[in-house]
C-alpha cells in the first residue's frame, strides 16, 4: 500500500519529495533484467503470450532492511556522522549510509529509481530510519537529510492552525467541505505569519539555527 502511494506521487516528475518509509520498504540495488520472450504456462502447449517480466532466475526485490544487512553496497559502506540539530542536551549526530535502488512499478517490474539513505541515532543505535528520495541523483546527502530531518516543522504548522485558527473545529460528513475549511485556515495562517512578521520587522540576515559553537545559518545545519 505505502509503494501505490509513492507510484501515485512519482507520476508527476515535478514532483520532488524526501519521505520515511518503513524497514519493509523493498526494491532493488541490482535491477534484474526484463524480458519480452514469449513463454507457455503448460510447458510448451497452448497459446503463448508476450509481455514484459524479470528474467527466469531473478532475484526478488528485499527489503530496506535486509538491503543494509546483507547487501555489500550498504553493509561494507563506512557509516558517516552528520550534526543534523541541536537538542537541549547538546548536538544531534546521526550515521548514515547512501546508495541508489530500484523499486517496482504497477507490474512488478524494474520502475523509478530512487536515493536511499540510511541514518542511525549514534546515542542510540538501534534507532534507525530509512529515507528515500526522487530527488536528481547528484543531490547531496546533506540536502536528503536536512529536508528527511524537517518533518517537525510541517508538524508544528499543523499545531499552530489547530491551536490559533481551529483547524480541529470542523464538523463535517464530506471530504469536499474538509478541503475548503483546510484551505481556508491554511490562508488564515498565512495571513497572521505576514501580519506577525511585519510587527516583529526584518531580520538583518538569513534564519539562523543554534549550534554548539555559536548560532550557525540554516543552511550550515548539517556537517559531515
Amino acid at each position: 500500500m505505502l509503494q501505490s502511494q509513492f507510484l501515485r506521487i512519482l507520476n508527476n516528475r515535478e514532483q520532488l519529495f524526501v519521505g520515511e518509509v518503513p524497514r519493509t520498504f523493498t526494491g532493488w540495488i541490482d535491477p534484474p533484467r526484463v524480458t519480452q520472450r514469449r513463454f507457455r504456462r503448460d510447458g510448451g502447449h497452448g497459446r503463448s503470450r508476450k509481455r514484459p517480466r524479470l528474467v527466469s532466475g531473478s532475484h526478488p526485490a528485499i527489503s530496506v532492511e535486509k538491503m543494509l544487512k546483507y547487501s555489500p553496497a550498504l553493509r561494507d559502506q563506512p557509516w558517516v556522522g552528520y550534526h543534523v540539530k541541536d537538542g537541549q542536551k547538546g548536538p544531534i549526530v546521526w550515521e548514515t549510509k547512501h546508495t541508489m535502488i530500484t523499486i517496482k512499478d504497477e507490474k512488478g517490474l524494474p520502475g523509478i529509481q530512487l536515493h536511499l539513505v540510511v541514518a542511525r541515532n549514534m546515542l542510540d543505535p538501534e534507532e534507525v530510519k530509512y529515507f528515500v528520495s526522487n530527488a536528481p541523483p547528484e543531490t547531496p546527502v546533506q540536502t536528503l537529510l536536512l529536508v528527511g530531518f524537517s518533518r517537525w516543522r510541517v508538524e508544528r504548522c499543523f499545531e499552530d492552525q489547530k491551536q490559533e485558527i481551529g483547524l480541529d473545529q470542523w464538523e463535517g460528513r464530506r471530504y469536499l467541505g474538509l478541503k475548503r475549511h483546510l484551505i481556508l485556515s491554511c490562508i488564515s495562517y498565512l495571513f497572521l505569519a505576514t501580519v506577525r512578521e511585519q510587527f516583529r520587522g526584518k531580520k538583518p540576515g538569513a534564519h539562523r539555527l543554534p549550534g554548539p559553537h555559536g548560532r550557525r545559518l540554516a543552511r550550515s545545519l548539517l556537517v559531515a
